[in-house]
């Protein structure tokens, strides 16, 4: 995941496989998804949605790992990985996009600057 396991942090809430939550979600930490989700994921600081997980709305995170199938805009602030198993059908926010072979994304991308911190001369 980016080389850097700094970027998603230590996973705090699992949603696993074979649940099923309908609402939306919200957290300060990281959020794993391996079973269903039908709402939208408003706010966390990491988002990994496992091969066998399936997200059916929006979510927003600093750092997104797809590996599943997300049917819903995608904005993650820092970064996002779509691995070989990703299935993306909607539009990508981002500063860094990594897509692995075989992933596929259905939609539009919008990719910021990286903003860099002023250093002085």
């Amino acid at each position: 995941m980016f080389g850097k396991k700094e970027n998603i942090g230590r996973v705090e809430t699992i949603i696993s496989t074979g649940t099923e939550i309908k609402g939306d979600v919200s957290t300060e930490g990281t959020v794993r998804v391996d079973g269903l989700v039908d709402g939208h994921i408003l706010k966390a600081h990491g988002v990994i949605i496992g091969e066998a997980g399936k997200l059916t709305g929006d979510v927003k995170a600093e750092s997104i790992v797809i590996g599943g199938e997300v049917s819903g805009n995608v904005d993650a602030s820092a970064n996002l990985e779509l691995l070989a198993t990703a299935k993306v059908y909607g539009d990508i926010k981002t500063q860094m996009l990594s897509i692995q072979e075989g992933a596929v994304f259905e939609g539009k991308c919008t990719m910021s600057a990286i903003k860099k911190e002023p250093t002085e001369d």
